[in-house]
């Protein structure tokens, strides 16, 4: 009895490693930001360090995005159909999502990042020979349940953790997420992310997984400093590029203008993330609102400051190598002139006119001393 003891204690220790780091698939990211709330804190027009962190696919926006996760795919050509997803809120069990026997899920290729939220619409465009990696799905009650259980699900900042299963319900991955590693420290204002590459040898505890409170990447490789998926990724899509138009270099734009952001593209490009920096690329922020899709433009609101370093760069979110920057830089103005007017910048004759052509006018109809 003691002997197969030993061989079952053996066993047990060889199936527990083989879950922690033979996993199929694994946790990148959630997001913990309070509803109410915003990432890295303070209001919509500043985080606490006085900058606009945001996520890449949602901007600068309050939730965050709401409910969601991020998984990646490590197996080449791995089949999902009837997974169950745990999704554990303060340490206990509250929802098991259920994936479906629908055939996105049949032949996963490795690099695969999957989500899942419930108010971002299921969108399965997936196609890794054109560059496309992601597929999302939304679990909403209410929804089709076409790829996952139609059912709502918690995300937070109170040892949320998630643990993935197979169709026979063995633990490929987890529970993964604060409780596990780290054992506290994901704040109401931050995201989870794997701060790392993701491999067959990541484990739910492993201590690359961390909080971030400036940026987040639903959909995209995790950014702290730039996640390498491109090793998992065997399948060789068309070579892309992305060439940015304008602003390419001295341009001299008003702040609050609406200014044409344009690029061109080659190959397979399905969307294109936009950001802006005023200090010559030691920082970037993304416009508001996001960019969506690749159409070869955006209409710009330019954000109200004065600097002579200004610069953009458009990347492709399906292959984050893919940019380009503005040549050169470019310069954004204030224009804070009382009466002015026309908004020329200028305090002329026209200026005067408009002032003249309204001199004594009065629009406040409870102003018993207004003129009629």
């Amino acid at each position: 009895m003691a002997s197969l003891s030993k061989y079952a204690a053996i066993f047990l220790l060889f199936g527990f490693f083989t879950t922690a780091f033979c996993a199929s698939v694994i946790l990148n990211e959630y997001n913990a930001v309070d509803t109410t709330g915003f990432l890295g804190g303070g209001t919509l027009a500043a985080d606490d360090s006085g900058g606009r962190a945001s996520d890449s696919y949602f901007g600068r926006v309050m939730g965050n995005g709401g409910d969601w996760f991020e998984l990646v795919v490590i197996t080449d050509h791995l089949d999902m159909r009837g997974w169950m997803l745990d999704v554990y809120d303060s340490g206990v069990l509250d929802k098991t999502l259920s994936l479906t026997n629908h055939t996105i899920w049949s032949d996963l290729r490795s690099g695969t990042i999957i989500t899942v939220a419930e108010d971002v619409p299921s969108d399965i465009s997936y196609n890794p020979a054109g560059g496309d990696w992601w597929i999302h799905v939304q679990a909403k009650s209410g929804t089709d349940g076409l790829y996952i259980e139609a059912a709502n699900f918690p995300v937070s900042s109170s040892n949320w953790q998630l643990r993935i299963k197979n169709a026979a319900s063995a633990v490929i991955f987890g529970p993964a997420g604060e409780g596990v590693w780290p054992a506290s420290g994901i704040g109401g204002s931050e995201i989870f992310r794997l701060e790392a590459a993701p491999s067959a040898v990541t484990a739910a505890n492993s201590p690359d997984y961390d909080a971030g409170d400036n940026l987040s990447t639903f959909g995209s490789p995790n950014q702290w400093g730039l996640q390498n998926i491109s090793q998992l990724r065997t399948v060789i899509p068309p070579a892309s590029t992305l060439t940015l138009i304008t602003p390419n270099g001295s341009e001299i734009i008003k702040g609050g203008d609406v200014f044409p952001i344009t690029w061109g593209y080659t190959g397979t490009v399905s969307n294109v993330l936009i950001e802006f920096s005023a200090d010559q690329g030691a920082t970037w922020s993304g416009v508001y609102p996001p960019n969506a899709g690749n159409s070869g433009s955006y209409e710009w609101l330019v954000p109200m400051l004065d600097t002579d370093k200004a610069l953009v760069r458009v990347t492709n979110t399906g292959n984050s190598g893919v940019l380009d920057v503005s040549n050169a830089v470019f310069f954004i103005y204030e224009c804070p002139l009382a009466g002015d007017a026309t908004g020329d910048c200028e305090i002329d004759l026209y200026d005067l006119a408009i002032m003249a052509a309204s001199w004594l006018d009065c629009e406040n109809p409870y102003d018993l001393n207004c003129a009629p």
